[in-house]
This record gives C-alpha cells, structure tokens and sequence, in this order.
C-alpha cells in the first residue's frame, strides 16, 4: 500500500506543479516572462506594455494547463482499469 502511495504522490507532485506553472504564466506573465529571462535567459525582458511578449507567455501557460488535464485524464483513465 506504501508503493501504490509513492506513485501516486509522484504523479500528483507532476500535475500540481505543471498546473501552477501553467497559471503563473496566463495570470502572471510579465513576472513569469521574467524570471524565465532572469533564470535561464531564455526569453526577452517583458515589461507590461509588451503584448506580444505576454499573450506567448499565455498561449504557453494555457498549453501547460492543457497538458495537465490531459495527464489527469490518461492516469485516471489507467487507475480505473
């Protein structure tokens, strides 16, 4: 029973942490775009009058939270059989 638990927090752990990133980033990209730039320099500074910059950082963001449900769904869908 211990196991099963691990495996379950594991793959809880995973779609929590990729449904906050999603939600950091539509709800918060300026501050998202940013630490991106600040952290691994991969993304251009984003100041908020840059609307281009920002609606990438929500597509991505959306994109996540996509993959998340869509991650729930397959383990919910393995779980039951």
């Amino acid at each position: 029973m211990s196991r099963l638990l691990g495996i379950v927090a594991i793959y809880a752990a995973m779609f929590v942490g990729w449904a906050v990133v999603g939600f950091f980033l539509i709800f918060a990209p300026v501050r998202a775009g940013n630490l991106i730039r600040d952290s691994f320099g991969l993304f251009p500074e984003v100041r908020s009058g840059d609307r281009a910059k920002k609606t990438v950082l929500r597509v991505v963001g959306l994109a996540l939270l996509a993959f998340a449900a869509h991650f729930a769904v397959l383990v919910a869908r393995f779980a039951s059989h």
